[in-house]
């Protein structure tokens, strides 16, 4: 009795056909298999842990990936990436297939032509893709000039792997001991007061600032507070008029 052959794809070879990098495409199966285990469902129906030898004899994990996995696969990679895959698996089977057909059972092997260069173009090119839309969206006149910044960084780190353009400082909006006080109904002194009495001149509640003195050439320390810094007032208030 001829025993069926299951055809089954190298994860190497399924990650060329993805675009992505073989260690990448690792992971996404490994958080695959964990979620299948819990549920106690086999994973062996998609892919097979096994292994292969490097050139230097260095021995490295990879999948064995049955057309039931790749298709597992494409519906989780969508747009054309995910169009693309479904076509070159499709025909990798068909291929296989015919093979198995005439007798001539060979092993799957990597497309020699397909090798790692040729990975890192690819994925160079889908940064690039990725930056150029960030640097697109840049070009609304509407955008704020903070938001175009960021973009300008995260496209430059998509396609150089590091922050070459820091991101820009966020100044958050601080108020005057006055104007915490307006919002309290209390005085700026009264404001004060409190915030040294329970410890609220903290990086966490406001900021410490070198102004100029209204009445002397010199500097003068001024706290200004964040609007976080209300409502722990506001509690603080309400306690002394029920004591």
């Amino acid at each position: 009795m001829n025993k069926q052959i299951e055809q089954k794809l190298s994860s190497r070879e399924v990650a060329i056909m993805m675009e992505v990098a073989h260690g990448d495409l690792l992971k996404k199966v490994d958080k695959i298999n964990e979620d299948l285990k819990k549920e106690k469902i086999p994973c062996s129906k998609y892919w097979v842990e096994s292994s292969y030898k490097q050139s230097n004899g260095k021995s490295n994990r990879e999948f064995l990936i049955t057309k039931r996995g790749c298709e597992f696969l494409a519906h989780k990679t969508t747009g054309t990436k995910g169009n693309l895959f479904t076509d070159r698996y499709m025909d990798r089977f068909e291929q296989m297939k015919e093979v198995i057909s005439t007798g001539k059972v060979k092993t799957v092997k990597v497309d020699n032509s397909l090798k790692e260069k040729e990975i890192e173009a690819r994925l160079k090119n889908a940064r690039a893709r990725e930056a150029n839309i960030l640097l697109k969206i840049c070009n609304n006149p509407n955008l704020p000039k903070e938001y175009v910044q960021v973009l300008q960084s995260k496209a430059t780190e998509i396609i150089t792997g590091q922050a070459i353009l820091p991101l820009p400082v966020v100044e958050r909006k601080t108020y005057s001991a006055t104007e915490i006080g307006e919002e309290l109904g209390i005085s700026a002194n009264k404001v004060g007061s409190l915030a040294n009495k329970h410890n609220l001149k903290t990086d966490e509640y406001g900021k410490l600032f070198h102004d100029k003195s209204k009445y002397s050439n010199k500097e003068v320390e001024t706290f200004r507070y964040y609007d976080n810094v209300i409502p722990i007032l506001a509690e603080i208030l309400s306690s002394e008029k029920a004591s």
